[in-house]
């Protein structure tokens, strides 16, 4: 019997799971296929400050709450020379320390009471495209089926990427984990703190997690595991350190080591078959982002998909997809760049830091005319810009004070046509362009801004400006607006 969905996701990680129930929310068909019987031993427990906004956005907010997961931990970080930082979890925002297992146990489960239909543990053996639509074949062990969708997301880590189908986006290095045994660390380092620290070799994240564990992970280059092995490279590394000591790590057994790249797919999008997660792009563990980062791409790719399937053109979707994939990529490897390459000043040049000191973008190849933008947008430098301000006067009195006088744009202010997220679809607009502006702006409070400044009529004044608008919006609205147009310095 052959099983029709709309859009299958494989994987049931964050990515998967997260794209799984904004595309149920938006009332799509949606199949998800796990390899796994869930729950499942995972890593990747730290998530960063911005994984919160998203779990509330996907009403997930709650799951968060478990009182097994820990949260508020300050950080010491020791990243070049000079005295290691002490970081209040209050100045580096609210991340959490998770049960992985757990936490994607209860995303599936909620997605699972949303409507989603899972085949769990199976996986796709084979499929083909023809007439628009997929058609799976799904082994499992209640069986053989079909399934046939029209959008198939892979979301199945790295798994999800053949090496010959990636872009290294910086050296490889390999991680190296294990628990130590907490009473054997210097006492600021014990397991109410989380650890960020550069040795000749790498460097050396290490946190509590749930289970009352102390998680140690070396980050270093390939040749010294070639030459030394995982255990005696992590002893090398601890040994090295300031902020870890010499700390017991268990048993040789209990270390474990793979290796970490920085990636991205070279044709993430192709007949409708869309990479998202890890199977998509990698950062660098550096950023300690790499969970919100797959997350909210995925929210990214749903309104591409839900964009494609409402309109039935690709052509917008894809294009806002990759637009924001590279954007992603980009300012992640802007980032990383400019912390190894300060670090690589000062440590030993050991293999790991030559290799990051002499990196470059320049060395990427570009098989295409997405990896072409990726490259582009990662080796312009990031625009600098001054926020927008609040003004200095209250916009009332400021309103009453313009009120008689012709509207003056600036000679600054410029248009160009940008992707929007209208509701839960993508389109193309006008944006305004100015130097005060931190990105061309479409909206302002859901209100669109290049047809209250295009249809002014010249030699216009700002109370029949006002007017006008007010016809059309509120006028609590509109004062917001005004202020900050006035605040951008876009009216003069």
């Amino acid at each position: 019997m052959v099983q029709n969905f709309e859009i299958v996701i494989m994987g049931a990680g964050p990515a998967g799971l997260t794209a799984a129930i904004r595309l149920l929310e938006m009332g799509h068909a949606v199949a998800l296929i796990e390899q796994e019987q869930f729950p499942r031993p995972q890593i990747g427990e730290s998530l960063s400050p911005g994984v919160r906004h998203i779990f509330d956005y996907l009403g997930a907010g709650e799951l968060l709450q478990d009182a097994r997961y820990l949260h508020d931990i300050p950080a010491r970080i020791a990243w070049s020379e000079g005295e290691p930082v002490l970081l209040e979890a209050g100045q580096r925002g609210a991340g959490w320390m998770v049960d992985r297992a757990h936490l994607d146990a209860q995303m599936l489960a909620l997605a699972v009471r949303m409507g989603l239909h899972t085949f769990q543990p199976a996986r796709m053996v084979a499929s083909s495209f023809h007439d628009d639509r997929y058609e799976l074949k799904i082994q499992s062990a209640a069986g053989n089926l079909i399934i046939t969708s029209n959008v198939v997301l892979d979301g199945r880590g790295r798994n999800g990427a053949h090496s010959r189908e990636r872009v290294e986006l910086a050296p490889a290095s390999v991680g190296i984990w294990t628990h130590v045994a907490s009473h054997t660390m210097p006492p600021a380092a014990r397991p109410h703190e989380a650890r960020i620290e550069t040795v000749q070799e790498g460097w050396i994240w290490g946190a509590p997690v749930p289970g009352n564990r102390y998680r140690v992970m070396a980050f270093t280059d390939a040749d010294l595991i070639k030459e030394k092995g995982p255990a005696k490279s992590l002893q090398l590394m601890l040994s090295q350190a300031r902020l870890f000591g010499a700390p017991q790590t268990g048993r040789e057994s209990d270390i474990k080591s793979c290796v970490v790249n920085a990636y991205v797919h070279t044709t993430p999008w192709h007949q409708q078959f869309i990479k998202i997660g890890e199977a998509a792009f990698t950062l660098d563990p550096l950023s300690s982002t790499g969970v919100e980062a797959a997350m909210r791409f995925s929210l990214q790719t749903a309104i591409a998909v839900h964009t494609m399937l409402s309109d039935g053109d690709p052509a917008v979707a894809r294009a806002f997809y990759e637009s924001k994939l590279a954007d992603a990529v980009a300012t992640h490897c802007r980032w990383t760049s400019d912390y190894y390459e300060r670090s690589a000043q000062s440590e030993a040049q050991s293999s790991f830091w030559k290799k990051r000191k002499n990196f470059g973008m320049d060395e990427i190849a570009v098989p295409n005319a997405f990896i072409g933008m990726v490259k582009q947008r990662a080796s312009r430098e990031a625009p600098v810009h001054r926020a927008a301000e609040a003004p200095a006067v209250p916009i009332e009195p400021l309103i009453g004070f313009l009120w008689n006088k012709p509207v003056r744009l600036s000679s600054r202010l410029t248009y160009s046509t940008e992707f929007a997220v209208t509701g839960d679809r993508v389109e193309i607009r006008q944006a305004l362009v100015h130097p005060n502006l931190a990105r061309p702006t479409v909206y302002v409070n859901h209100i669109e801004l290049p047809p209250l400044l295009n249809t002014l009529p010249e030699g216009v004044t700002y109370g029949a400006a006002i007017e006008n608008w007010c016809r059309h919006f509120a006028y609590a609205d509109i004062k917001k607006i005004f202020g900050f147009l006035w605040a951008a310095e876009v009216f003069e």
